[in-house]
């Protein structure tokens, strides 16, 4: 899959229903495996998601996705989808506005209430994440919601979620693609014809 075909399936999942054809599904699935099948199992820690940026991104997926009687963002690995997404995927352009939003995030809850915003209380995020949603919906509704951090948060999370073995079952699905075998031999198998 392209990579600007990965990023409309990454936006269409906040603006349609995610089973809205089994094509879309089965390629988001297909691209979701492919970005879990790239992160190797001894990654070493991002230069770009760095562990404070990754904090901010997991408290704010919680939020997005918490845990219920179903897993939460954190058990559905959003924070290592989200760092195979920055360091391998995403180019500067969409990179760089994501990454400052995330560490503004930081410097908002600092100046409000005193802590980093993984550090806040859960009523505290809660208030930062409805105001950033609140303007994230204002801006969608004059037709610039692409770009804005919350609205990547927000995709990042979701399509993380929904395509981990977690999300899945979440939804009732029991086949999850495991991994993407993207090199396979050309040479014939024994009994092939």
């Amino acid at each position: 899959m392209e990579r600007r075909r990965a990023v409309q399936l990454l936006g269409g999942a906040l603006s349609a229903p995610l089973a809205a054809s089994s094509e879309a599904l089965a390629e988001l699935l297909t691209f979701g495996a492919r970005v879990r099948a790239s992160v190797p199992a001894d990654q070493a820690p991002s230069d770009l998601l760095t562990p404070t940026r990754a904090r901010a991104l997991e408290a704010m997926a919680e939020i997005v996705i918490p845990r219920t009687d179903t897993p939460g963002a954190e058990a559905a690995g959003v924070t290592e989808f989200v760092t195979a997404l920055v360091d391998g995927w995403l180019d500067d352009s969409e990179r760089e506005p994501f990454l400052a939003g995330l560490d503004d995030v930081d410097v908002q809850a600092v100046d409000r209430f005193g802590a980093v915003f993984a550090e806040c209380s859960d009523e505290e995020r809660s208030i930062m994440i409805a105001e950033f949603d609140d303007d994230l919906a204002r801006r969608r509704s004059e037709g610039r919601a692409s770009g804005h951090f919350f609205h990547d948060v927000k995709r990042f999370t979701l399509t993380a979620y929904f395509t981990s073995e977690a999300g899945l079952a979440a939804l009732g699905h029991r086949i999850a693609v495991r991994r993407f075998e993207g090199c396979a031999p050309l040479s014939n198998p024994e009994g092939c014809p």
